[in-house]
């Protein structure tokens, strides 16, 4: 697979004063981390293996089948306690090296157990579970760096693209790929899953600079970093109003596990199909994702959400015209471009949110206000769908309408932090 990360384009930037990295390395570091993150992702490599086997060998209902993602994917919704550790807590004269190498090293160790520990239900949630524990260090630390080198070179837009374009290129790859090993030997998918958590250990030793952490005073206590850490984000307004933003867009009743069953139980999809769709949703996510750094510079972030959030509603809607091969590879592919240019200027809104010196806590906060309401929404659209019988339409149309209503929250959003174009530095006025 041939991957062109995001950071050819960035022009040389003048380092400025206090910084050890250039945000061409932040963006190759932060390029790296999120094929890692997103590739080996148990709902992305192994996304489709586990699916099949869940349903084939263990037998489980829509329900359950979403009840065991959500227990596995949990440790996501709790980002902000590795956060405050990652943040507050340097680990062995470390803020961020040792944190990246050490979880990476076990991430790679609890894929590979997840091959080898028997096929029921607990045994593999709790490996599944432990592993998510790891995977969400990694994720906290590239955030933290993102989050750090945009608001660094007044950036966010355009790292935060290099988030999406990863995601959408990784599409191109994991759906033939997870409709494949979906059909062979699982210990394939837990090899390669944890090759990727693998590999993140040379590119941290090789790319990321920082400053050892400063000594603690004597006398103090080695936790009060946390304590600082929490003072600073409980008093940050700004994170909280977003926060509650992404909460509430993700929060609608969602169709993910009903998808998986109205594809193969209704449409009769094979796995090869079912991973081949993604391949098209994947090159028109990348158009989005290129298309976002040119728009974050010429209109303002309150524009951009209010198109984020119609392009989430109308995405929805094509979902009702998913009844055939046909329809679902045009469909994917609509679907994934207006999903990137919905997404996008919400983790812009993110980053430009979150208080300095607080990257990884803040950012990771509010990505676990997302994840929470994913679960939510994928759990009761599933609930809906199982215990109620009712029909795949029908949940797409409640999804399409309760997102709506999250328009009437943007008007109200701070004008300091969302009528700037991307570039201009916080307190100059947007023009």
């Amino acid at each position: 697979m041939s991957i062109t990360p995001q950071t050819v384009t960035i022009p040389a930037t003048p380092l400025p004063a206090q910084a050890l990295m250039s945000l061409r390395r932040y963006s190759a570091l932060v390029f790296w981390g999120m094929v890692v993150t997103n590739l080996g992702q148990l709902v992305s490599i192994g996304e489709k293996p586990l699916k099949f086997l869940l349903k084939d060998q263990l037998h489980l209902s829509p329900t359950a089948m979403a009840a065991w993602f959500s227990l596995a994917l949990l440790p996501w919704s709790f980002k902000p306690i590795a956060a405050l550790f990652v943040d507050g807590v340097p680990f062995f004269g470390s803020r961020h090296r040792n944190y990246l190498l050490v979880s990476a090293a076990l991430a790679g160790c609890l894929w590979l157990a997840l091959g080898i520990v028997p096929r029921s239900y607990q045994p593999l949630v709790i490996t599944a579970f432990a592993f998510n524990i790891m995977a969400v260090v990694t994720s906290v630390v590239v955030g933290g760096l993102l989050v750090e080198g945009g608001q660094t070179y007044s950036a966010t837009g355009r790292l935060s693209s290099i988030r999406m374009t990863v995601a959408n290129v990784v599409l191109l790859f994991v759906g033939p790929a997870g409709g494949f090993l979906a059909s062979r030997w699982f210990g394939w998918t837990t090899l390669i899953g944890g090759m990727l958590f693998f590999s993140m250990i040379p590119v941290t030793l090789l790319l990321l600079r920082e400053r050892p952490a400063a000594k603690r005073e004597a006398g103090a206590h080695p936790l009060k970093g946390i304590g600082l850490q929490l003072k600073a984000v409980l008093h940050c307004k700004n994170l909280w109003i977003c926060s509650g933003l992404l909460f509430l867009v993700q929060l609608s009743p969602g169709y993910s596990t009903p998808l998986f069953y109205h594809q193969t139980n209704v449409l009769k999809f094979t796995p090869q199909f079912i991973g081949n769709l993604m391949v098209a949703g994947g090159i028109m996510g990348l158009v989005g994702a290129l298309i976002y750094p040119l728009l974050c510079r010429r209109f303002r972030l309150r524009g951009l959400l209010f198109m984020s959030i119609t392009c989430t509603v109308l995405t929805s809607l094509c979902y009702l015209g998913y009844v055939s091969h046909e329809s679902a590879v045009v469909i994917e592919g609509l679907g994934m471009l207006g999903y990137t240019l919905a997404h996008l200027p919400l983790f812009d809104l993110a980053a430009r949110a979150t208080p300095k010196g607080s990257e990884a806590l803040g950012y990771s906060m509010m990505i676990a206000f997302w994840n929470i309401s994913q679960m939510i929404s994928d759990v009761t659209g599933s609930y809906l769908y199982d215990r109620f019988q009712l029909p795949f339409n029908s949940l797409v149309w409640i999804n399409a309408g309760t997102t709506a209503l999250v328009l009437l929250v943007v008007p109200f959003l701070p004008g300091y932090l969302v009528d700037k174009k991307e570039g201009e530095a916080a307190g100059e006025p947007a023009v």
